[in-house]
């Protein structure tokens, strides 16, 4: 009857109640496709906020983690290992970048969704308004349980993707130990068990995770039930109309569709949680070797290459006893200072801690007049050429590797060092010379090329004191000798600190030093040490003739014979 009385009344004033309803559906048509175009640009704006968000908190993380591990040493790289820092630099920080997209762009829309909805509920007393705190409930209820659930294998998941990373790692670094001895099979079953581990893992908590939508559906229609029934007996009985009814589940449903876009954050949430502790672990590591809070420098007048150890002794950490102990020596520039020793007897682990890559833990080590643990890491590091016994190369050039040191170095400082490292004939017949490209890890030269690049790569530095770290054990010893008297000839402004195996190699030494378990057991001259040092003229014995020695029988019992008492 009211509908019928308003159409009278309108065609009692010549309005025509068609052209009423269509101006308001015009209006209203309007109204909802300008809400659309500012809801599309909304949306797009946030893409591109959360997109260029997520991308520059991944870029800084990346910088600040990767920045961590060059300062780390090696007892901190080798607490994490070297894989599991390459997928905590890159698979850890993309989770991270992949939560936060998500995270911006469904929790800007969600909470405005929802507020609106419950805004426009509030405003319509229906008496339902309990239904909506039981669809609440209930995705909490669902969200919690699969979390409580997933979690853990979360965690563990990061763990096995480490593992994975380290079986490849060795696989393909120790590919030919494996082929030469057969053992292909043996490793594709090692790596198959990693995998299967991170696969059953990814499996579990896919198919957990996989049950929220379904219960979402759930929950959604459930709810829906309920306004139906309870809101059907508020329309028989007068107080409410259809109309609000329908409203009702409109706002319901986007109250529930906001938390269910939440819950879908969710889903990434928990590992994308682990890789930032993963990630946080790293960041937050303290370091071990720092640069001084009130660094020194050495003075003007002072000695230059003088390299001093007193009494220093050295434990790794979490060891029980010291692998160096009472150690004392120096050497100048010009002077050569070689140390041999039985294999695990400490001389690697000694000439490491002069570029500070470990810390002596008593004693001390002077460089120039000055603790080298009084200087900044930069500063001490510029004076110190260090050539590992591997040799490693990065991608780029023969040039691009000699100078590898900065600006620093020149053309002439570059082909100098080749020189003297017996690596200039090698390059020139090469097609493109100190332009030839190196691959990764120097792979497309031989050991021996390579070890020689690594040497004039330190020397082109002009650096005060060069340690060999032996340097010289891929060298034939034609190759070695005429090496050995360049550096003699053309490097006389640098101490010479030379790690071998060979005495030939060192037998020409200013100084020697031969270690055994870590202790001094003997200095001097090569042939003063074959008169005095069993441990040596042992080592000496097994290399050279009783000729080449110099000593007969019965002197190498004497020597021997005064060792044993």
């Amino acid at each position: 009857r009211a509908v019928s009385y308003v159409q009278d009344e309108y065609k009692a004033q010549g309005i025509d109640p068609a052209d009423v309803q269509n101006a308001y559906l015009s209006h209203m048509a309007t109204t909802m496709f300008g809400l659309c175009l500012v809801s599309l640009v909304a949306t797009i704006l946030t893409g591109a906020v959360a997109s260029r968000t997520a991308c520059s908190i991944a870029r800084d993380l990346r910088r600040e983690t990767f920045d961590k591990v060059m300062h780390f040493s090696p007892a901190e790289v080798g607490k994490f290992s070297q894989a599991s820092l390459i997928t905590r630099c890159t698979n850890d920080i993309q989770q991270i970048q992949m939560a936060a997209t998500l995270f911006i762009r469904m929790c800007l829309m969600a909470p405005v969704m929802g507020i609106v909805a419950v805004m426009r509920v509030l405003a319509n007393h229906t008496g339902l308004e309990w239904t909506i705190a039981v669809a609440i409930i209930a995705v909490s209820a669902v969200v919690g349980v699969l979390m409580g659930l997933t979690m853990p294998k979360f965690k563990k998941m990061q763990s096995f993707v480490d593992r994975v990373n380290l079986t490849a790692r060795e696989l393909l670094d120790g590919l030919m130990p494996i082929r030469s001895f057969n053992r292909e099979e043996h490793e594709l079953e090692r790596f198959d068990k990693a995998s299967l581990d991170l696969m059953t893992t990814q499996l579990y908590t896919n198919r957990a995770m996989s049950f929220m939508m379904p219960l979402m559906m759930l929950v959604m229609n459930c709810i829906t039930v309920l306004i139906v029934w309870f809101g059907a007996q508020g329309v028989s009985d007068g107080v409410m109309q259809v109309g609000n009814m329908m409203a009702f589940i409109s706002y319901t449903m986007q109250i529930v569709m906001a938390f269910m876009i939440l819950t879908m954050v969710s889903v990434i949430l928990p590992r994308a949680e682990v890789a930032a502790e993963r990630v946080e672990e790293v960041i937050t590591c303290p370091t071990s070797i720092n640069d001084p809070v009130s660094p020194k420098l050495p003075a003007a007048s002072a000695p230059r290459g003088e390299l001093t150890f007193r009494d220093v002794s050295f434990q790794y950490p979490d060891a029980r006893a010291d692998v160096i102990s009472g150690v004392n020596f120096t050497t100048h520039a010009g002077q050569m200072l070689g140390i041999i020793g039985s294999t695990g007897s400490g001389k690697s682990t000694l000439v490491q801690l002069i570029p500070r890559l470990y810390d002596v833990t008593g004693g001390s080590i002077s460089l120039d007049g000055i603790d080298v643990r009084d200087m900044t890491l930069s500063e001490l590091r510029r004076r110190i050429g260090y050539i590992p016994q591997q040799g490693r190369l990065f991608s780029g050039t023969v040039e691009s590797n000699l100078k590898f040191a900065g600006d620093m170095v020149s053309d002439e400082d570059m082909r100098q060092a080749a020189r003297v490292a017996q690596a200039e004939d090698f390059i020139a017949e090469r097609e493109d010379g100190y332009d030839s490209p190196i691959s990764q890890g120097g792979s497309n030269v031989s050991g021996g090329q390579r070890q020689r690049l690594a040497i004039a790569r330190a020397l082109a530095k002009k650096p005060e004191v060069v340690v060999f770290d032996d340097s010289f054990s891929a060298l034939d010893y034609k190759t070695d000798a005429r090496l050995r008297e360049e550096l003699a000839k053309n490097v006389t402004d640098a101490a010479l600190v030379v790690v071998a195996q060979r005495i030939a190699t060192i037998m020409h030494a200013d100084q020697i030093i031969v270690l055994d378990d870590g202790h001094v057991v003997g200095t001097g001259t090569h042939e003063e040490l074959l008169r005095s040092c069993p441990a040596y003229l042992e080592i000496a014995q097994s290399q050279l003739s009783a000729e080449e020695l110099g000593l007969t029988q019965e002197e190498i019992a004497a020597v021997m014979e005064g060792g044993e008492r």
